[in-house]
């Protein structure tokens, strides 16, 4: 196989990324809610944030299986050389 039949295969496989592209619409949309509230104390602040931040790979592993896309490819295609 040619490595641009494997590229689009991986794309349309992943709907291209479209996963990663709506869970992170949700953590910035988050972010900015956090740093629209009336805190005070910077640390709590970056606190929140990160903890926004954290559910990137979850929340999409979620958005994938309702889109029905695939999370991620098991066969990769440097490994059928």
């Amino acid at each position: 196989m040619d490595l641009e039949v494997w590229r689009s295969d991986i794309s349309n496989r992943t709907k291209k990324g479209l996963s990663f592209i709506v869970a992170s619409v949700f953590i910035w949309t988050a972010v900015c809610i956090v740093w629209l509230m009336p805190i005070q104390n910077v640390l709590s602040r970056n606190l929140l944030t990160f903890i926004c931040t954290t559910i990137l790979m979850p929340l999409s592993l979620l958005v994938s299986k309702l889109i029905g896309a695939e999370f991620s490819t098991i066969i990769t295609p440097s490994v059928n050389w």
